[in-house]
């Protein structure tokens, strides 16, 4: 993809900045005697005589070093040992320098270096013998100088110089990201301010700034702490690169590797800087392989970012390969491979700050990124919400708008009024003149309740004829004109497709001046709808306490059904499922009541029934257990049928209600794959992270499959499918039903049809009553349907079960 024109006056603005510190950074004084120096044998060469111990000595060549005054510095690169001992042979005999490993607090200079004033000319001296007890490595001893006071104060300076420059980068990325951590928690933020911290501290130990105001660290305690600051180096670093590549980019191997080499490295950076206990020359290759290790990881890594087109990469390597590159050089100056000189280590200073410049600049970048995925997720977000909460059929709200609205409201204070609207002859017209008509004649009342109720009224559409209206506040005022409107609306004239249709209307309505919840409100408004539908077509009434009344003979019907249970006055009818070629898949358990008053009645017709807790969870568990019995005789006729059942929350808690539904599978002799499960979304978003979703996953871990029932009714809709345990996808008649008559119905169901699909999860459609709602799902993807086509609920579907 080819970079912006900004992105490469970027690049260009970067590199200049890098020169800039460059060459702001001058090398080493020019001035200064490098010293020839080779570590002594002491079995062909005289060492001096020392204490017993571990003595290390170097014979250091001052041939080219006649020039200088008394008073020069002689500088010894600092590294781990217990003791030192400098003796400086001249025509009137020998200088003698000795310390220990504690006693170097004013023998410290810039650079890593330990400093001895030399009182004596440089052309009266014969030799130099530098020797270290319990050194770590003879080959730590990189460079031995020689510098007058002047070239000394040189050399301060240049060091001084490099780190201002660095200290300055560093220390202003470091508040900065301190600033924008405290509140924004974000791992690779995190991670590098941890790296801005270390690399800080690691120049001012390492360098020996700090040592003007902690001198008691100078000499081996500086080098061991400069150990534990490079593994936190390489650990922060290597952290940040696997937290800072967007997700997806890296494979998660990869990064478990790298978390694993990160833990390496700070191991052995650890062991290496206790070199009094661990033998240095084992745990220094330790840690320099671990570093390798690291830097190699980071390098596939990096290959495997920029081949899947992360964005995040080019910053990091931009700022990271002068790091890596100077490392790698560093790490073979270690190894004897490089020359020994102050020239690595400066330009690795410059190159970190050129790295905190360019990692400021990739979070900034990482930041945008994040912006505009989170902006990207909250429009679809949105998006979803509309759709999850929007009718497809008259673009008013839908149940679950009304559901989040009594949510939202639980504690208000201020007056209502809602009115609950039916629609009168809904099912005479889409019985005569087809579903058509009947959106059609939904449309038409919905536009009409739009425009009665104003603005600012809130209206829902609870249900195929049944909407709800919510007036607060100003809305208030539309309440007359509201009930005029559905009174003028009785018997109006509706042309449709060749059909005379007729518009009817009946309302119930309560208020309430804030003393009760909108839920209670809406039962009123409910009873006051009964009443209404009761009293004749197009009726408006508002409620009153008589109508509690209602509410008695409710009580008695749900004490009538807790007797009719036992009584064996319910009983199971089935409705086929088909899947797109019109073969049978399943059948659909429903409930029914054979009341000895009134009739068999449908599960809408008692609903008052299964809203009671104790007596809706045994009639449920009835029908899981009759329908798994007459499973059998179903599949003699087809072998490979499943039948599905509807459950509630209280059936389904835990591992030990699955392991119930299965003991009760094989006890009949049924396979596993025999039985689904019916949740509604309502049940399966208030069991999110429960025990109902332990079971259902522990159920389809053994083979039973879950449906997600009437799917864009409840609270969740598109939502839910990421996170609900389900196989299957039974989609609301409400959406099939409207197919024809708005594209826009059409978008909603191929959207759902396709991001079910995506997920794994098959789709069925409800409420396919005619050729069309079955050729158009079908069409779209959808695997399965269930409605009138195929065939309506009956008691027993198969002659050899009535047998």
């Amino acid at each position: 993809m080819k970079a912006p024109v900004t992105g490469r006056r970027l690049l260009a603005l970067l590199a200049l900045l890098f020169s800039m510190i460059t060459l702001l950074a001058p090398p080493a004084a020019a001035a200064t005697h490098r010293l020839p120096f080779h570590t002594m044998n002491c079995q062909v060469e005289t060492c001096p005589a020392t204490p017993p111990g571990r003595w290390t000595w170097f014979a250091v060549d001052m041939t080219n070093a006649g020039d200088l005054e008394p008073d020069w510095q002689l500088l010894v690169d600092n590294t781990r040992f217990s003791s030192i001992d400098v003796r400086v042979q001249h025509t009137g005999g020998t200088l003698l320098f000795q310390r220990d490993q504690f006693n170097l607090d004013e023998n410290w200079s810039l650079g890593n270096n330990l400093r001895f004033a030399v009182p004596i000319a440089g052309k009266s001296i014969t030799a130099v013998r530098v020797g270290f007890k319990d050194i770590d490595a003879p080959s730590m001893v990189r460079t031995v100088k020689a510098m007058d006071k002047i070239d000394h104060a040189l050399f301060v300076q240049d060091w001084t110089v490099l780190i201002a420059i660095v200290m300055g980068v560093l220390f202003a990325a470091f508040t900065y990201n301190v600033f924008l951590l405290s509140w924004l928690h974000i791992p690779f933020q995190r991670w590098y301010v941890v790296w801005v911290a270390a690399a800080l501290t690691y120049l001012l130990i390492w360098s020996g700034k700090i040592l003007q105001f902690f001198p008691f660290l100078a000499g081996p305690a500086s080098a061991r702490t400069s150990f534990l600051l490079v593994g936190l180096l390489v650990v922060s670093g290597a952290s940040f690169f696997f937290t800072l590549i967007e997700k997806g980019k890296l494979p998660q191997r990869l990064i478990d590797i790298g978390q694993v080499a990160g833990i390496l490295v700070a191991v052995t950076s650890v062991v290496a800087s206790f070199d009094t206990v661990f033998a240095a020359a084992y745990t220094d290759r330790m840690f320099n392989l671990a570093m390798i290790i690291v830097t190699g990881l980071l390098a596939v890594g990096s290959v495997y970012a920029v081949v899947r087109r992360s964005r995040a990469v080019w910053f990091y390597l931009i700022g990271w390969l002068p790091a890596l590159a100077l490392l790698v050089a560093r790490i073979l100056r270690n190894f004897g491979f490089l020359p020994q000189d102050d020239g690595v280590d400066q330009a690795g200073f410059a190159a970190i700050a050129w790295e905190a410049l360019l990692l400021s600049l990739a979070i900034a970048d990482r930041f945008r990124q994040l912006r505009l995925e989170a902006d990207a997720t909250d429009k679809e977000r949105r998006v979803l919400l509309k759709a999850a909460t929007t009718d497809p059929l008259t673009g008013l709200g839908n149940r679950a708008l009304f559901q989040s609205l009594l949510e939202r409201t639980a504690g208000r204070s201020s007056g209502v009024d809602i009115v609950a609207v039916d629609i009168d002859f809904l099912k005479q017209t889409n019985d005569m003149a087809g579903h058509d008509a009947g959106d059609a004649l939904i449309i038409a009342v919905s536009e009409r309740l739009a425009a009665a109720a104003g603005p600012h009224a809130t209206i829902a559409r609870i249900g195929g004829d049944e909407f709800v209206i919510v007036l607060e506040g100003e809305a208030r005022a539309r309440l007359p004109a509201l009930r005029q409107m559905i009174a003028l609306s009785a018997g109006v004239p509706l042309r449709h497709a060749g059909y005379d249709l007729t518009i009817s209307i009946c309302a119930g309505h309560a208020s309430d001046d804030g003393s009760s919840s909108l839920q209670a409100v809406h039962k009123l408004a409910d009873m006051a709808l009964y009443r209404a539908k009761a009293a004749g077509r197009g009726c408006w009434r508002s409620f009153d306490a008589n109508m509690a009344d209602e509410a008695v003979a409710r009580s008695r019907m749900v004490s009538e059904a807790r007797s009719g249970l036992p009584a064996g006055q319910f009983l199971l009818h089935y409705q086929p499922i088909a899947n797109a070629n019109g073969q049978l898949v399943a059948y659909e358990a429903l409930l029914r009541w054979q009341h000895p008053e009134l009739g068999l009645l449908l599960p809408d017709q008692f609903g008052e029934v299964m809203r009671e807790a104790s007596l809706a969870l045994l009639l449920n568990q009835w029908a899981l257990e009759q329908a798994i019995t007459q499973a059998v005789a179903l599949r003699r006729e087809h072998p490979n049928v499943a039948v599905a059942v509807n459950c509630i929350t209280s059936q389904l808690q835990g591992p030990s209600a699955a392991i119930a539904i299965l003991d009760e599978l094989a006890r009949q002799g049924l396979p596993a794959t025999a039985l689904i499960i019916e949740i509604t979304e309502a049940v399966a978003t208030g069991g999110l992270g429960s025990a109902l979703f332990e079971c259902l996953e522990c159920l389809r871990d053994s083979g039973v499959r879950v449906a997600l029932d009437d799917f864009g009714t409840g609270n969740a809709s598109l939502i839910s499918l990421r996170d609900v345990p389900s196989d299957l996808i039974k989609m609301d008649a409400s959406f099939i039903s409207s197919l024809t008559a708005s594209t826009g119905s059409q978008q909603v169901v191929r959207a759902i049809i396709d991001l079910a699909h995506s997920l794994g999860k098959r789709v069925v459609a409800q409420g396919v009553d005619g050729e069309p709602q079955r050729r158009v799902p079908v069409e779209m993807g959808c695997d399965c349907g269930q409605g009138e086509v195929f065939g309506t609920p009956i008691a027993i579907p198969l002659q050899s079960a009535a047998a």
